[in-house]
């Protein structure tokens, strides 16, 4: 019975009917892909080409004493137990005039960590810092909900959002507050560091990603003038900036991307500081890793929904426009190759039996060309490091393939985010849990937040792995082995990344 059925399947699909459906599907993603590769390689030519300017751009002004503004710094923090105490010290520990400094704790925790936060926040209240810690009833709006009830109690102009795992350098104020000399600044990034790079493969896959969109990405709209990234974390903002644009709004897991296009379409100027860095963990485990980037694609989804028909009608100069669109858009360059994966096994037995198709297998390996953007973005970042042309080919040679695999192994996870932000329009932020792991010996296991179970998706993605085992045993029984690597590749990220979870959990 099943096997009629399939059979059934097999023949409606690689009939004419069935082959057109297929090419239909085919081919919006090879246009998404190639519309993606246009505007990525239009954004390294601006690269290459404005990469020599000034370090300093715009130059940052010199403050006399009684010209620096007052600052608060909001540290929103929720069951935070081993990171709290280390980035209230490292903020409290900030250069800058006691008399203009605060520091905001926003603490919606349910466990220990309020205990924490209440010695340290003791602590540097007794060394003559201002440390106010609040707390409200509810946690609604979650990271958004308490920003927006810690602005209205901040004294700053000035605000620096820090997230929990993250710890500012000494410095990291003196060298990003005096930018706001310029009236029109309403934000100020800074690159992220990492504590805990050269923890594992999957640390060292990660800030290769980072690091190409801080370096190239955010760098380079930076340099042409085109609108950036708050990042959510280890940014300043105009406190009247924030009121300008409609405040924090918690109808979208990204509020800082919300926030963000809303300041700019508005006419504030933002900035990024490629020199300036703010180390912070990233994700050590394979769960947690994809409960940050699941939040991340189903956020900027939601925005898509919520900002897209505004930014198309703002009036801004159409280069700026086409940019924002397209970093606001990019993130379906990768579900679109998934698609193309899943229907390119019924292509292949569609091709056989309409030999016409034949000419779509040259225009998907043509759209490929995309693929040299990785390896690309991923080497002017270490470049722009400073490592040597050897170490850079050491750090390609280990790390670049975990990174390749985590994209490809990320596919599936971000169709199902996507999806979720289309259909799901109740914002429910799941946090990404820290460990305080920086060194090689330290270990999560023993810690409270550490995954204890598999979700769905984890089984979805062995599923997926198998399913392009089959496409590769399909492959070698037609002899058609145009797309072998490329059913090859999904299966061993997709496998890896399933093995990767059921092992971290």
């Amino acid at each position: 019975m099943i096997h009629a059925l399939f059979q059934d399947a097999v023949t409606l699909l690689t009939g004419p009917a069935g082959a057109i459906l297929i090419l239909l599907i085919y081919a919006v993603g090879v246009f998404i892909i190639t519309a993606y590769s246009l505007m990525q390689f239009h954004l390294l030519s601006l690269f290459f080409r404005l990469r020599n300017r000034e370090g300093e751009h715009p130059e940052r002004p010199e403050l006399n004493d009684d010209e620096w503004p007052s600052v608060t710094v909001q540290i929103p923090m929720y069951n935070e137990l081993y990171v709290a105490a280390s980035v209230i010290d490292a903020c409290a520990s900030m250069d800058y005039p006691r008399n203009r400094f605060e520091i905001q704790v926003l603490d919606d925790s349910t466990d220990a960590t309020c205990g924490i936060i209440d010695q340290r926040a003791a602590y540097w209240t007794a060394q003559g810092l201002q440390v106010a810690v609040l707390r409200r009833q509810e946690r609604v709006g979650y990271k958004a909900g308490a920003l927006a009830y810690g602005t209205e109690f901040a004294k700053g102009d000035i605000l620096s959002i820090f997230d929990a795992d993250f710890r500012p350098p000494i410095d990291f104020l003196r060298r990003t507050v005096p930018y706001f000399a310029n009236p029109n600044v309403g934000m100020v990034q800074a690159r992220w560091g990492h504590i805990n790079r050269s923890y594992s493969v999957l640390t060292r896959a990660q800030s290769l990603l980072h690091d190409a969109f801080f370096m190239v990405e955010q760098q380079t709209r930076h340099l042409a003038g085109f609108f950036i990234r708050f990042n959510g974390s280890a940014g300043l903002w105009r406190k009247t900036t924030i009121h300008d644009a409609g405040g924090w709004q918690h109808d979208t897991v990204s509020e800082d991307l919300d926030l963000c296009l809303r300041a700019q379409m508005r006419g504030w100027t933002f900035l990024f500081r490629n020199d300036v860095v703010a180390p912070a963990e990233l994700p050590v485990t394979m769960h947690d890793y994809k409960v940050q980037q699941y939040r991340w694609v189903k956020g900027r989804i939601q925005v898509v929904r919520k900002l897209l028909p505004s930014l198309l009608k703002a009036d801004i100069p159409l280069r700026v426009k086409a940019h924002a669109v397209h970093d606001l858009l990019n993130v379906f360059v990768i579900p679109a190759a998934f698609v193309i994966a899943l229907s390119s096994v019924w292509f292949m037995m569609a091709l056989d039996r309409n030999p016409w198709m034949m000419s779509w297998v040259m225009v998907f390996g043509i759209s490929q060309i995309n693929v040299a953007l990785f390896p690309m973005m991923a080497w002017l970042a270490l470049r722009n490091y400073g490592v040597t042309l050897a170490g850079t080919l050491r750090e390609f040679a280990s790390n670049f393939l975990p990174f390749l695999i985590l994209m490809i192994g990320s596919s599936a996870m971000m169709c199902t985010a996507i999806i979720a932000g289309f259909t799901n329009s109740k914002p429910v932020f799941h946090r990404t849990a820290k460990y305080n792991i920086g060194r090689p010996e330290d270990t999560w296991r023993s810690k409270i937040y550490a995954p204890r179970r598999v979700p769905g998706l984890t089984w979805l993605e062995g599923a997926l792995a198998l399913y392009f085992v089959g496409a590769i045993v399909t492959d070698i029984m037609m002899t058609s082995f145009a797309f072998l690597p490329f059913h090859t590749s999904m299966s061993v990220g997709l496998g890896i990344m399933f093995v990767a979870s059921i092992f971290k959990a």
